[in-house]
């Protein structure tokens, strides 16, 4: 899957205006979202874990958004490490410090089921407080995104599917944020994506 994510794949996806998938105006609206979001919610940032990180939107970000944080790149791409330095590695068996917010954005989707499951339950052993996560469902291929421009040649597993991993270790909040079942976080009943307790 490294050879994958070569000059070619990122230049089509990211570098190219006419072609690219996202560009840094687009991660910093989402970045202010998630760190206001954050900031409603009283949880402090000290440390930032971005799995596939890839051209560093996010880096250039946490700093301006949490102020004087530490920010750890992870990235299975050699082409991306060696040009901007990122720690080597995959969010399926990465072992390193937990952060207080992880990032996991359009990651899953090329991760075959044993491989997400596993990514899915690194995830939770890494997050402190809180993670965001996005990741292509067969729904949003069909109708949320722009074909043209996204990458197909993915795994469209449903939004259930993902779903039923995530809810032993994290609570939705919305908006592609997770907080996780044992951190201190209190969360509203219609905050929460759960389904309702019984009263």
């Amino acid at each position: 899957m490294t050879e994958r994510f070569d000059e070619a794949y990122y230049r089509r996806h990211y570098f190219d205006p006419e072609t690219r998938v996202s560009d840094p105006s687009s991660v910093a609206r989402l970045g202010r979202f998630v760190a206001s979001y954050l900031a409603y919610l009283d949880v402090e940032v000290e440390r930032v874990l971005d799995f596939g990180c890839g051209v560093g939107h996010w880096q250039g970000l946490v700093q301006g958004l949490f102020g004087d944080v530490e920010y750890e790149g992870v990235e299975i791409s050699a082409f991306l490490c060696e040009r901007f330095g990122w720690t080597r590695g995959s969010v399926v068996d990465y072992e390193g410090e937990p952060a207080d917010l992880v990032v996991c954005q359009g990651v899953l989707q090329y991760l075959d089921d044993a491989e997400a499951e596993a990514a899915i339950a690194n995830l939770a052993a890494h997050t402190a407080q809180a993670l965001y996560l996005e990741a292509l469902t067969a729904r949003d291929w069909a109708c949320a995104v722009d074909q043209s421009v996204t990458d197909g040649n993915v795994h469209l597993r449903s939004g259930a599917w993902y779903k039923e991993r995530l809810a032993p270790h994290f609570e939705s909040c919305g908006g592609g944020l997770f907080v996780a079942r044992d951190a201190d976080i209190v969360l509203y009943e219609l905050e929460s994506g759960d389904a309702p307790a019984q009263p």
